[in-house]
């Protein structure tokens, strides 16, 4: 299993298992996991937890950016959460930082999605 998912307050809570994602199968097996889960939830929000992973390819970033998509399609909102410093770096480098929402922990990105703003 590349993944582990859950349901909490109204968010998909989704923990990537694989601290390598470099071999294209794994790869591969992630996504259709991660569509899966996507698919099968009725939840607004998705958090992807990265704290397990330590090496990531430039095939997961793009892999990345079609779950993006994916659940902007579905008009929900995706929070990426504990993404490793070096990871953050190539983020910055092809400024994906800029199309994702990184939160520097779980806690911080439930919190940002649960925040209530002046009008409610």
């Amino acid at each position: 299993m590349a993944i582990t998912s859950a349901i909490r307050d109204g968010i998909l809570f989704v923990q990537i298992e694989d601290s390598r994602l470099l071999d294209e199968a794994k790869i591969q097996k992630l996504e259709q996991e991660l569509d899966a889960a996507i698919d099968a939830s009725t939840e607004p929000r998705v958090i992807l937890d990265f704290s397990k992973v330590q090496f990531m390819s430039s095939s997961m970033l793009g892999k990345l950016v079609k779950t993006q998509k994916k659940v902007t399609g579905y008009k929900a909102k995706m929070k990426l959460a504990n993404v490793s410093p070096d990871i953050q770096e190539v983020f910055k480098i092809t400024r994906l930082d800029k199309l994702f929402s990184i939160e520097p922990d779980v806690e911080s990105a439930r919190k940002a999605f649960l925040k209530k703003g002046f009008f409610g």
